[in-house]
């Protein structure tokens, strides 16, 4: 988004992307709608208490203990505005629909040891888009629930091609040494490390994060995103 473009968003009338109500990007009478997912395992799509992966599925995500997720992306809406803020400059529909589905966030996130820590950006891809999205996704959970976000723990170093233009075959090697731990960062290894991101697919980016977290000796580590396909 150019400058031009970013200052007339700034003005832009706003109406609610679904029912073009106005008054609001996001209505809560839409994001009400919206069907939360039900706790399961990330791996074999079954029922699991507050969504941890099972002790057998443990092999395909190593390090991960759960991985939350709030709804489906193929819902047409969810789809829409995830472009929308992702790609067209309206992060505050991140906090709208966040603040929207408070209930599920809150009975998820009870713990007083744990952080939120968004999945890092590298700082030419931030540079191109003004924002990362998933620090947005933090700052409005955050607001919810009392834990602390802390952007620094990881960083990204390596500039990667975006994941979503690759084949799943190929999105583990692109992300390889992308990230490390900001050995800066003081923070006890014994902290429940929440990831956040947006959507969640192949895994790859959480797999690669928290494999570079478990290297630092962080032993409990989950994720929280806001949709999977």
């Amino acid at each position: 988004m150019d400058i031009k473009s970013f200052i007339f968003s700034l003005f832009e009338h706003q109406k609610c992307v679904s029912c073009k109500q106005d008054g609001h990007f996001f209505c809560m009478s839409c994001i009400n709608k919206i069907e939360e997912y039900k706790p399961y395992c990330y791996v074999c799509k079954k029922y699991s208490h507050d969504f941890m992966i099972h002790e057998p599925c443990q092999k395909y995500f190593l390090h991960l203990q759960s991985i939350i997720v709030l709804t489906h992306y193929r819902t047409p809406i969810i789809k829409r505005i995830l472009k929308m803020w992702k790609y067209y400059n309206r992060p505050q529909i991140y906090k709208t629909l966040i603040h929207g589905k408070k209930n599920f966030f809150v009975s998820l996130l009870h713990e007083n040891d744990a952080v939120l820590l968004p999945v890092p950006m590298h700082r030419l891809r931030k540079w191109k888009r003004w924002y990362n999205q998933a620090e947005k996704i933090s700052d409005a959970i955050s607001q919810l629930s009392d834990l602390k976000v802390h952007k620094n723990i990881l960083q990204k170093r390596k500039y990667t091609k975006q994941q979503s233009k690759l084949d799943v075959s190929h999105r583990e090697k692109n992300l390889t040494g992308s990230y490390d731990v900001n050995k800066k960062v003081k923070i006890h290894a014994s902290t429940h490390i929440y990831l956040v991101d947006d959507i969640v697919s192949s895994g790859s980016t959480l797999k690669e994060c928290a494999s570079v977290l478990h290297k630092s000796w962080f032993q409990k580590i989950s994720a929280i995103c806001l949709a999977s396909d």
